[in-house]
């Protein structure tokens, strides 16, 4: 993978997501409950009022 996803890759609210092609995604769940979030945020993210860290 070559994009640095940012706080997505430690947050308990992303889900990769890798396509037919390939392609890999960075799904945000917190957009299910909280329109404020982009599906699929634009990389890095570097803050974010919804992050939470995996344990």
């Amino acid at each position: 993978m070559n994009t640095n996803p940012g706080l997505c890759e430690t947050c308990v609210f992303c889900r990769l997501i890798r396509s037919d092609r390939g392609s890999v995604f960075y799904l945000c769940e917190k957009s299910f409950s909280d329109a404020k979030f982009p599906k699929y945020p634009r990389l890095p993210v570097l803050e974010c009022a919804g992050y939470v860290k995996k344990s």
